[in-house]
């Protein structure tokens, strides 16, 4: 669903969303007294609407009931409009040019803006550190959102402080049944009954140590999560809201007031320096090619982190994104006898097909069902091999011939060549 400009933009046409724009989408022509944005190339990155210093641009769904009429002069324009610089003589009746939708976005647009880390102040980060033991058996969650408080590892870490609190649980746990066992007798460490107690509590700590550090050893969780101990439960639900209420007295304040960058998701009122990227992710737009001597690689970055919105409690979707389908084409191949096309077009298509986000996906900017890349490759390819990994789509496409005659080796993993 694109975005319309209404009424405040005439005879202002300030370019200012032109500016932020990252898929050229915004146009005017002689003797208009205002700006449109072509439905069919928007992508709805919102990069535009708080570029406007009119207030003119809103998505088409939220337009003023008084501004309705804008949607159709919008339409009409582009009816007749030829963008001057993809001019093709092969244009249809209507003069609108045959051209493709073009992923992509300028390098120095997808920069990310240095933001302050947030960081506890002095007398909490102190006791923070010192607390790590206690603090460790609290859940997940609240130990992520203590993490990201204190802005240092050394002051709180989520792993850190749960592997402390598991090797004190495996001297408490035993103690715990051991004086259970007793059941008001004399302490003796040599009776038969005292030492099963002990064992038990021994395998009780180990067993949930594992569980709380299962994600570590699951190679598909790229963000794991540590567990609390049991004890650690009902002390969670009482501490995670409170820690979110005090976030602001915790915390140091930023040293200036931060502001909405294009394409940013609000997040409590607050903007976290990846939603740009992550949006962008949504789309598509994170993308490389990189041309070698014999072959093509192309990287495509597919999003990782759900926008934190209404639409995420109400439906209480993960924290993380779940894979995307894909389809890879490649139009033209060469085929040996026959004239080689002048260039080949590599095609990917991907779809959020989870049906946790049936609800959600298409329905907003924030939420879009997929995307489409097209890139041009020039050569005479026959086919190509493409690997996922680590939410990254790497395609290979040879130059010439097939991508077996290559013979590239395989990427070797990080974890492999450390040990």
């Amino acid at each position: 669903m694109a975005y319309i400009i209404c009424e405040p933009c005439v005879d202002v046409m300030d370019t200012a969303c032109v500016d932020v724009c990252p898929v050229d989408c915004i146009h005017t022509t002689d003797g208009e007294n205002q700006l449109y944005i072509n439905p069919d190339e928007c992508i709805d990155c919102a990069a535009c609407e708080p570029a406007c210093p009119v207030d003119a641009i809103s998505m088409q769904s939220d337009v003023p009931s008084e501004w309705e009429p804008y949607i159709e002069i919008n339409r009409k324009f582009f009816e007749t409009f030829v963008k001057p610089e993809t001019t093709d003589e092969g244009a249809g009746d209507t003069g609108k040019t045959a051209q493709g939708k073009q992923q992509g976005i300028p390098e120095e647009f997808a920069q990310i803006p240095e933001v302050p880390d947030a960081r506890l102040r002095a007398p909490y980060n102190v006791l923070t550190l010192l607390a790590q033991p206690l603090l460790g058996a609290f859940s997940a969650k609240f130990k992520a959102r203590l993490e990201e408080m204190a802005g240092n590892s050394v002051v709180f870490s989520a792993a850190v402080s749960t592997g402390i609190n598991s090797l004190i649980n495996l001297t408490l746990y035993p103690l715990i049944l051991f004086f259970v066992g007793l059941k008001g007798q004399s302490a003796n460490l040599f009776t038969s009954e005292g030492n099963l107690m002990i064992f038990f509590g021994i395998i009780i700590a180990i067993v949930e140590g594992i569980y709380r550090f299962k994600d570590e050893f699951n190679s598909a969780v790229e963000q794991p999560r540590y567990g609390a101990a049991f004890y650690g439960w009902f002390p969670s639900l009482i501490a995670t809201p409170l820690l979110s209420g005090w976030r602001s007295a915790l915390t140091v304040q930023r040293g200036e007031e931060r502001k909405t960058v294009p394409g940013s998701v609000l997040t409590n009122g607050e903007i976290y320096s990846d939603d740009l990227r992550e949006r962008y992710r949504r789309y598509g737009m994170v993308n490389r090619v990189t041309e070698l001597t014999d072959h093509y690689e192309v990287e495509i970055e597919f999003p990782r982190w759900v926008p934190n919105s209404v639409a995420k409690e109400e439906n209480e979707l993960p924290d993380r994104m779940p894979d995307y389908a894909y389809e890879i084409q490649l139009s033209s191949p060469y085929f040996p006898g026959e004239p080689p096309a002048p260039e080949s077009i590599l095609t990917v298509q991907t779809q959020l097909e989870d049906p946790r986000f049936a609800d959600v996906v298409g329905r907003t900017s924030s939420f879009p069902n997929g995307f489409t890349n097209i890139m041009p490759i020039s050569g005479q390819p026959e086919d190509f091999q493409a690997t996922y990994r680590n939410k990254v789509l790497t395609i290979i496409v040879s130059k010439s011939g097939t991508c077996e005659s290559l013979g590239l080796e395989p990427t070797l993993h990080y974890a492999k060549l450390k040990g």
